[in-house]
């Protein structure tokens, strides 16, 4: 088995790969581009409204970290009956933690696009966009032609039954990660509304002592002001009162000896 030179993929490039532009060759290998659709997995909050994508010329999307995905490539793969093919990502993308899950060859006789599985592994999103170099295909000759081989066309869209296995949610760590730093946001958001109700309800207790301490004496004051007549008219009464007690006679004690002398006429 020999693997195919730049210069047999440059010669046959356009018999290996069909509907992009300009198939580019790199190296040893061809350049695929994502395509059209695209099927990202969901967390557990969105399971019910997450389907595939159907994308426009250059459209952005992204996998979340601990996400699978499913990539449709933009071009119709062909592989002659002579000869098998291997399948990667580019070292850029590999480097972001993204791993190819979904198989690394591609069967003698095969024609369509091609369905890429792959895996978020590393710490952050990896952002993606329709058109954009990130597979890589390698051509190696066979001994034979192989009497085994693909016969119908493959599939031209992401098949609903690989959607189906994936459609359970997967809540990864980070995004329970981003999930607790929400709810830590939202906490501290309503702790700053309750400390500014608490600031507020200490500044009106302090401007209602405040206008008590003041309206209090000018209150009394009112209310001494309103009852002043009464209040004279009471003082003499009081007085009159006062000087009757004094002017009463007093009562003196009597002298027991005294009532004896008066009543005994021996004495």
């Amino acid at each position: 088995m020999a693997f195919w030179s730049s210069q047999t993929l440059e010669s046959r490039v356009g018999e290996l790969v069909a509907g992009a532009e300009a198939p580019k060759v790199d190296c040893n290998s061809i350049e695929l581009t994502v395509g059209r659709e695209a099927y990202v997995t969901p967390n557990l909050t969105d399971i019910y409204t997450t389907t595939k994508q159907q994308l426009q010329h250059e459209q952005a999307f992204q996998i979340p970290p601990g996400q699978f995905a499913f990539l449709l490539t933009e071009e119709t793969v062909k592989v002659p009956p002579t000869a098998m093919a291997f399948i990667s990502m580019k070292a850029t993308f590999k480097m972001k933690g993204l791993i190819n899950v979904s198989g690394f060859h591609v069967d003698p006789g095969w024609e369509g696009p091609l369905v890429f599985a792959v895996f978020n592994a590393g710490p952050a999103p990896v952002h993606l966009q329709r058109g954009l170099p990130l597979f890589l295909i390698w051509y190696a000759d066979l001994d034979h032609p192989s009497e085994k081989r693909k016969t119908a066309p493959g599939a031209t869209t992401i098949p609903p039954t690989l959607i189906s296995s994936l459609t359970g949610g997967n809540d990864t760590l980070y995004a329970l990660d981003q999930r607790f730093k929400e709810g830590v946001k939202k906490l501290e958001e309503e702790n700053r509304k309750i400390d500014g109700r608490i600031h507020d309800l200490r500044n009106a207790q302090t401007r209602n002592t405040v206008m008590l301490s003041v309206l209090a004496p000018i209150l009394l004051g009112l209310v001494a002001l309103a009852f002043k007549d009464s209040i004279v008219s009471m003082l003499p009464a009081r007085a009159a009162n006062v000087s009757n007690n004094d002017a009463m006679p007093v009562k003196q004690p009597v002298d027991a000896n005294s009532e004896e002398q008066l009543t005994d006429p021996s004495r």
